[in-house]
């Protein structure tokens, strides 16, 4: 059976469960499409170069919540069905359950902002990492991750983000002002592995320096 196939099926068991009525075959799948991030059940079976069968190697999977909003108001779907956000929290459980995918779930309907508040706040090792060099020539103790930027680009085949910012510290008092902010910049790559929206990685490439403009003004005190 195919992935598709029985993400439709599952839905329509869950809507049986709960509903007070049927969801139709056809609904089931126009919404898989949807999540999948196709505009319709015809697109999502002619998909050749990124088919779904290859969802299990996928690492991360962003459901087009947009598009399964629009779909949701254009099929006119029966109004006691749960919402959008429901619905792929539905069919991810599903995934899982039947081994489809076992990856991350980035479930937003704005990818820009989530990027920066969740996906990156999560890595915050991954600076301490790469930044470790910057770090050791300051004073300071880095707790702050915070995204000044952020320029998303999405692809046919992957997703790119450029980010900015700034890797925030607190300077050690018993110790000569050698810096507390760190200024970074980071692209974040996604390439497309099944469907319209799964992934691989994420990827993140980061470099830095360390922030010296308020120096003149320590050494002023310290004089």
């Amino acid at each position: 059976m195919s992935i598709h196939k029985d993400c439709a099926d599952a839905l329509r068991a869950d809507y049986r469960g709960y509903g007070a009525g049927k969801l139709c075959a056809g609904h089931a799948h126009e919404l898989v499409a949807a999540f999948f991030g196709y505009p319709d059940a015809a697109a999502m079976r002619a998909e050749t170069e990124y088919p779904l069968r290859a969802l299990p190697g996928a690492d991360v999977l962003i459901p087009d919540l947009n598009l399964m909003w629009k779909r949701w108001d254009e099929l006119e779907v029966p109004e006691d069905l749960h919402n959008v956000h429901d619905l792929a929290l539905r069919l991810v459980g599903h995934l899982r359950a039947l081994g489809h995918f076992r990856g991350e779930v980035w479930l937003t309907e704005d990818l820009k902002e989530y990027i920066p508040s969740d996906v990156l706040q999560k890595r915050f090792s991954h600076y301490t990492n790469e930044l470790s060099g910057e770090m050791a020539s300051t004073n300071a103790y880095f707790d702050e991750l915070h995204v000044d930027e952020v320029d998303l680009q999405v692809d046919r085949d992957r997703v790119t983000a450029q980010v900015t910012g700034t890797l925030n510290g607190e300077s050690d008092p018993d110790r000569g002002y050698l810096g507390d902010t760190i200024s970074f910049e980071t692209v974040l790559t996604l390439k497309r592995i099944a469907g319209r929206v799964a992934y691989s990685g994420p990827d993140l490439d980061t470099s830095g320096s360390v922030v010296r403009d308020d120096w003149g003004y320590f050494d002023e005190e310290d004089a």
